[in-house]
C-alpha cells in the first residue's frame, strides 16, 4: 500500500506543476491517513536526495512540490519552452516584486501606459494583487507569484538569482512597453 501511495504522490507532484497541500495529496491518494502521506512524502524526498537526482521534492509552507534542483537549472533550462510571461510584462512584474508595495501610477510613469494592460494580465494570472488607493492602485505580489518562482520571500529571489534586480529589469529583452500608447 505504501509503495502505491508513494507512486501516486510522485505522479501527482510531477503532473500538477504546482504546490499541492497535504489535504489535496490525501484526497488524490484516497487516504485519510495524514501520517501515511507525510511518511510517504518524507521517503520520496529522501529517495530523490540520496540518489542525487536532478529533480527534488520540496516543502513549501503547508504544501509540497517537485522541481529541478537549483544547481541543475543552468544546464537544462534552455530546453524548457519560452517563459509564459512575455519579457516586457516580466519587467513590470520584476519592478512590482522589487518595489512592492508600489503605486500603479508610479509604474505607468516609469514604464508607460502599457503597464495597465500588464497589470490586468498579471492580476488575471493571480501573480499580483491591486488594492484601490485614490485614483490609482497599490500593487503587490501574491502567494501564487512566490509559488510560480519557487521562493518563500521575494528577497530570497533577489539574493539567489541576481545581485541587482534593477539590472535584471533593465537587461530583460523587449522594451516595447516603454513607448506610450
Amino acid at each position: 500500500m505504501a509503495e502505491d501511495v508513494r507512486g501516486v504522490i510522485e505522479a501527482a507532484l510531477f503532473v500538477s506543476g504546482r504546490i499541492l497541500t497535504l489535504d489535496e495529496i490525501a484526497r488524490i491518494c484516497e487516504s485519510g491517513n495524514a501520517g501515511l502521506i507525510r511518511q510517504a512524502l518524507a521517503e520520496l524526498k529522501d529517495e530523490y536526495s540520496s540518489r542525487n537526482s536532478g529533480i527534488e521534492i520540496y516543502e513549501y509552507d503547508s504544501g509540497y512540490g517537485m522541481r529541478i534542483r537549483a544547481d541543475m537549472e543552468p544546464s537544462v533550462m534552455h530546453l524548457a519552452s519560452e517563459t509564459e510571461i512575455p519579457p516586457a510584462m516580466l519587467k513590470t512584474l520584476a519592478l512590482i516584486a522589487y518595489e512592492q508595495p508600489v503605486m500603479q501610477s508610479k509604474l505607468v510613469k516609469e514604464r508607460g501606459t502599457r503597464v495597465y494592460k500588464y497589470v490586468k494580465q498579471l492580476r488575471e494570472q493571480e501573480l499580483i494583487e491591486a488594492k484601490k488607493k485614490g485614483r490609482s492602485r497599490i500593487l503587490t505580489v501574491t502567494p501564487k507569484f512566490k509559488e510560480y518562482f519557487q521562493v518563500q520571500d521575494v528577497k530570497d529571489l533577489i539574493k539567489a538569482n541576481v545581485k541587482d534586480t534593477k539590472e535584471l529589469v533593465e537587461n530583460t529583452g523587449g522594451d516595447e512597453d516603454v513607448a506610450a500608447d
